[in-house]
């Protein structure tokens, strides 16, 4: 295959990818579940954990377990989605290498910046990336997982002195807003999963990069939060 060709089915996995990204599953369940549209609402983000706080907030704390189940493996399917294309359409002749990075890349793109909401208003990316980790080899997810949940507990910890983990709503309290602990996680995860398999390093990176840029936010407001509390 020539580099233009090359180039070619390269673009269009990316383009794929981006518009399977781009599906905002949060958005259509908290708007059949909550009643209520998710981008104006709470976080405003497009994802799990904000639409499971919506659709509790009416009542019904069943509902929103399972409308957080249905967010999350939805998602992850998309990040599946994604890389299973990338391999698929190997058989062209592309560098398979280069067709993981591009795919893994533009998935959570088009999930953190979706072109429907006017590249505004995604999600942050974690749960389309645990999808990517666990297509590109299943022990990644539980390799990169274990080591996330252990900086956000541990963080957690040195924070408040205690663990309140007694409920699952607790759990995924604790999860949801250990931001500090989350982007050490981040960061540090892609350690034990480079050991596992060098190759997976670079597809997991740009994932990675993206989900931090996205939680630029949240560390704004707990940076101002923390200034409020000192002035």
């Amino acid at each position: 295959m020539n580099p233009v060709e090359s180039s070619t089915w390269l673009a269009l996995i990316a383009a794929i990818a981006y518009i399977v990204g781009s599906f905002p599953t949060a958005y259509f369940v908290t708007k059949r579940m909550g009643r209520k549209d998710i981008r104006l609402e709470g976080s405003h983000n497009v994802g799990a954990m904000n639409a499971y706080g919506l659709i509790k907030s009416n009542g019904s704390g069943k509902l929103a377990a399972l409308g957080l189940v249905i967010i999350v493996a939805t998602d992850m399917g998309k990040g599946i989605l994604a890389i299973y294309i990338a391999r698929w359409l190997s058989f062209l002749g592309y560098n398979p290498v280069v067709a993981l990075i591009i795919g893994s890349f533009f998935v959570i793109l088009g999930h953190n910046y979706p072109f429907c909401f006017k590249f505004k208003r995604g999600g942050m990316g974690l749960a389309s990336f645990m999808g990517v980790l666990l297509a590109l080899k299943v022990p990644t997810l539980a390799i990169w997982g274990g080591a996330m949940l252990l900086f956000i507990f541990v963080a957690e910890y040195i924070q408040v002195r205690k663990w309140n983990l007694t409920s699952f709503p607790k759990v995924l309290s604790v999860i949801g807003n250990q931001v500090p602990g989350r982007l050490i996680g981040l960061g540090i995860a892609l350690v034990p999963v480079y050991f596992f398999d060098s190759q997976l390093l670079f597809p997991a990176l740009g994932p990675t990069i993206l989900v931090l840029i996205k939680h630029a936010g949240k560390i704004k407001t707990l940076v101002r939060a923390s200034k409020n509390r000192q002035g």
